[in-house]
């Protein structure tokens, strides 16, 4: 993990989550179990996985791409941006990896996990995707 993340990754960058379309509630918010950093055994070094807009855009590739990635019959896409999530306590990183341009991180400062009343309030300021269904 960088030292100096701020610097790295513009405030006005939007943030995208891929989550599970069964995981999104009627009122359109995905559940707060969405926004929970992985165990380094699945490969994601416990922090949560997220994708940056700028990255995504230079690579001529769209949203639809990178759900279309994770398989669109599953998976859509939520958006924050930067300075909402580092407003949260969260701090981000680039992290590339060959699954997919534009892959970052995301996790609390401090390194602490997140509480069942951060991650809801993630979900709440989540955005969906205009055009993914």
């Amino acid at each position: 993990m960088p030292n100096d993340v701020a610097a790295e990754v513009p405030d006005d960058c939007t943030v995208f989550r891929v989550v599970k379309k069964a995981d999104i509630k009627p009122d359109g918010t995905p559940e707060s179990g969405c926004f929970a950093d992985k165990a380094a055994d699945d490969g994601s070094s416990n922090y949560m996985s997220v994708y940056f807009s700028d990255e995504i855009e230079d690579a001529k590739l769209s949203v639809r791409d990178l759900q279309e990635k994770w398989g669109s019959d599953i998976y859509t896409v939520v958006a924050f941006h930067v300075a909402v999530l580092r407003a949260e306590g969260e701090r981000l990183w680039r992290d590339p990896n060959d699954d997919f341009v534009g892959h970052g991180a995301c996790k609390r400062l401090g390194d602490s996990t997140r509480t069942r009343s951060q991650k809801r309030r993630l979900a709440k300021l989540s955005k969906p995707v205009p055009g993914l269904d």
